[in-house]
C-alpha cells in the first residue's frame, strides 16, 4: 500500500475502496501533490525567495562561464546575463525552473515504484532540468544578442524546447523503469 494511504487508513480511519483502478489513484495522487505544490510554492517559497534567488544567481552564473567558455564576451551582475554590447536578461523569482523542478517531482512521487529508485531518478531528472535551465538562460543571452525583437517569442516558447521534451521523456522512463525489477538497485 501506498504510504499515504497507509497514513489515511490509520490516523483517519479511511475505508481505502479496493476497487479503486491504479489510474484514479494515480490521478488522485497527482492532484493532491499538485495542490500541495501550488500552495507550498505560492505561499511559502515564493515570498520567501531564498530558494528561487539562489537558482536564480547560480543559473545567471553557471549560463555566463558557459557562454566565456564558448567564446562570448558577458557581463554578469547579481541577477543579469549581458553579452557585451547588448541589452541583458534578468532571471527574476517564478521565472528560474523552480515550479517546473516541483511539478516534475510531483509526477515521481505520484507514480507508483521502489523508493530508492524513485530517489535517485527524482535526483537525476532534477539535476538535468537545472543544467537545462542554465542552457536556457545561457540562450536567452545569446537569442537577445542576435534577435532582441523576437525575445517575446522566444521566451514564451523556450519550455517547449528546454524543458517540456525532458520532462516527458524523464517521466516515461519512470513509468518503464518504476515497473521493472532491479534495474537500477539490486536487492
Amino acid at each position: 500500500m501506498v504510504p499515504v494511504a497507509q497514513w489515511l487508513t490509520k490516523n483517519l480511519k479511511i475505508e481505502i475502496n479496493k476497487s479503486i483502478s491504479p489510474l484514479a489513484l494515480f490521478l488522485i495522487k497527482a492532484g493532491a501533490i499538485y495542490a500541495f505544490w501550488q500552495l507550498f510554492y505560492d505561499l511559502v517559497l515564493l515570498p520567501d525567495g531564498r530558494l528561487d534567488t539562489f537558482l536564480s544567481l547560480t543559473g545567471i552564473n553557471m549560463a555566463g562561464g558557459l557562454l566565456s567558455l564558448l567564446g562570448w564576451d558577458v557581463d554578469v551582475s547579481g541577477r543579469v546575463l549581458t553579452c557585451v554590447g547588448h541589452s541583458g536578461i534578468e532571471i527574476q523569482n517564478g521565472c528560474n525552473g523552480l515550479n517546473l523542478l516541483g511539478l516534475y517531482g510531483g509526477f515521481i512521487f505520484a507514480y507508483p515504484g521502489d523508493w530508492k529508485k524513485r530517489l535517485i531518478f527524482l535526483s537525476t531528472g532534477l539535476l538535468v532540468l537545472f543544467f537545462a535551465n542554465i542552457l536556457r538562460i545561457a540562450f536567452f543571452a545569446v537569442f537577445n544578442a542576435n534577435l532582441p525583437q523576437y525575445w517575446d517569442v522566444a521566451h514564451d516558447y523556450s519550455s517547449y524546447i528546454f524543458f517540456y521534451p525532458i520532462v516527458l521523456s524523464f517521466w516515461y522512463l519512470w513509468t518503464v523503469i518504476s515497473d521493472q525489477k532491479d534495474t537500477l538497485i539490486s536487492g
